[in-house]
């Protein structure tokens, strides 16, 4: 999914826009009943179309189903689909169609539903064991996209891996592991491999208001998660010594992007001393344990605000990107960082945009 909006006109009308192979299909835009399109941070994004499938598909050819020639809809071919209109318009979805299904509907005409999964699938559906020697986290993601027939953008910075075991375990689930470990994302961006740092995103937030767009949305701060201290403890073969690394408020604070209390800070003036203590990652030296605690606890610190929205349609959000909500108060108002999109259209409400941002810190916005 692309992401970065093109104009301020960010109420939208009109249909979804498809493409099959790369050329334009018209009668798919036409014929679409409902569409929805999800991508969040660790899954291959995905689509789910529906189309009227009994009419003409030429004037003078008697009523037949219309998608089922293979002509257009077909497993394995590329679709991609755009929504908003003009300067405006956004890629949605690009990926294969992985599953089709005839529905027949006792009260209606019959219908096609259309199933499409982005390229990291093909990661999905590869399992291996094998052994990664001297290799840090950005040359495994480029290996696995390597494998995968894929080009690699891969700047997401982790320690150096003297061994590291991929034990029947399938190539996305090791590249999840490794981005967790280090902190990045992993995204498939028109057959490139995107393994980034999960907060280089330089794009200014895009400004999302309930005066317009914006059509509802429920922001919550909640402790449960939060922790004053991540602890990581090891052993060091090579240096023969225990490993004992920690990451506390000062890792949290560097995304804090809007000036406000950290929920860490919020735990400990309520109840110190309280810490996560992580001795099952077994890590080989005292960089990689830092690395890990200081991941946990920034994926904890950003756990502590969770928005959830829905606008009139803004086909230029995806995930990592981040949008500034206006007018919610002093408490909730702020910057969010999207870790979850979801796009649907239908006949009723047309373009609907539904997120999930999260930040660390409450309040600060005066």
């Amino acid at each position: 999914m692309s992401g970065g909006l093109k104009s301020q006109r960010l109420i939208l009308h009109g249909r979804p826009r498809f493409s099959i192979d790369g050329a334009d299909e018209v009668r798919l835009n036409e014929d679409l009943i409902r569409l929805e399109v999800r991508a969040d941070e660790e899954t291959p994004a995905c689509l789910e179309a529906v189309f009227k499938n009994w009419g003409q598909s030429r004037a003078g050819n008697e009523p037949n189903y219309l998608y089922f020639d293979n002509e257009i809809l077909e497993l394995g071919r590329s679709l991609s689909v755009f929504g908003g209109e003009g300067d405006n318009e956004a890629t949605l979805f690009s990926g294969q169609i992985t599953a089709i299904e005839g529905i027949y509907p006792e009260s209606r005409a019959p219908e096609i539903r259309v199933c499409a999964e982005d390229r990291l699938q093909w990661l999905r559906m590869t399992q291996r064991s094998r052994l990664f020697e001297d290799a840090s986290d950005r040359d495994i993601a480029q290996r696995l996209a390597d494998d995968a027939g894929l080009r690699a953008d891969s700047e997401a910075e982790g320690p150096q891996h003297v061994e590291l075991l991929q034990v029947n375990q399938s190539e996305l689930d090791l590249l999840r592991e490794r981005a967790r470990a280090v902190d990045g994302r992993i995204a498939d961006e028109e057959g490139v491999l995107l393994f980034r740092p999960r907060r280089d995103e330089p794009a200014e937030p895009v400004l999302l208001t309930r005066q317009n767009e914006l059509l509802n949305v429920t922001v919550c701060a909640d402790l449960a998660h939060q922790r004053s201290e991540v602890r990581v403890h090891g052993w060091s073969v090579a240096e023969k010594a225990a490993i004992h690394e920690s990451a506390g408020v000062d890792a949290a604070r560097v995304e804090a992007d809007n000036n406000g209390r950290l929920g860490v800070e919020i735990l400990d003036e309520i109840q110190s001393g309280l810490s996560e203590e992580l001795h099952l990652e077994a890590p080989a030296t005292a960089e990689e344990a830092l690395k890990l605690a200081e991941t946990r606890l920034k994926r904890r610190a950003r756990r502590f605000i969770t928005a959830r929205g829905v606008t009139a349609g803004t086909p230029g959000l995806s995930v990592g990107d981040r949008v500034d909500l206006v007018d919610l108060g002093d408490l909730f108002a702020g910057i969010y960082y999207l870790t979850a999109v979801r796009h649907s259209f239908d006949m009723r409400d047309g373009l609907r945009t539904w997120f999930v941002g999260e930040r660390n810190d409450l309040g600060g916005r005066s």
